[in-house]
């Protein structure tokens, strides 16, 4: 029996289902930027990757090495506006000048430890993320002396994958 005489049969479920994969992926990403703060608050809360998709990709997005560039410069230049004493008229809230200053050698390594290409946890990241974007933070608003200090150590420390995949 002869088999080259079958055709293939493709249904126009299936073709509409390939055809909405592209618009899927879409609405998914834009559902993830709108949520994002949303999202690294849980992550920075401990929610594993795979609770979700949207937090899956969310912390895909945020390990990435232009994400991590970006957070060291955002780290970087709360601690260059510590060190500025100049005043100067902004909308934007500035840091803390004492506690970032005396957390001045954590953000180095911090800095340094975004930019390696080693791996990172996506909840160190979003600890990082949420400290630096949320004007609440102890990054603008210490509750105690030291606070900043230790929350950027607890984000370093959470930065550090615990299973190395071999």
């Amino acid at each position: 029996m002869a088999v080259s005489g079958l055709q293939p049969v493709a249904s126009p479920w299936l073709r509409l289902r390939f055809r909405a994969e592209p618009w899927r992926r879409v609405r998914l990403a834009l559902i993830v930027w709108y949520r994002a703060a949303q999202l690294d608050r849980q992550l920075a809360a401990g929610t594993s990757p795979q609770a979700s998709t949207l937090i899956r990709l969310r912390a895909q997005r945020i390990t990435g090495h232009r994400s991590r560039r970006r957070l060291a410069d955002g780290l970087a230049r709360a601690l260059d506006s510590a060190r500025d004493i100049t005043p100067g008229f902004t909308a934007a809230v500035r840091p803390h000048r004492r506690e970032v200053l005396a957390a001045r050698i954590v953000l180095a390594t911090l800095d340094r430890r975004l930019r390696a290409p080693e791996p990172v946890t996506a909840h160190g990241v979003a600890m990082l993320q949420v400290l630096l974007t949320e004007g609440t933070s102890p990054l603008y608003r210490p509750s105690e002396p030291g606070a900043l200090g230790s929350r950027l150590r607890a984000a370093a420390a959470a930065l550090e994958p615990t299973h190395r995949y071999v």
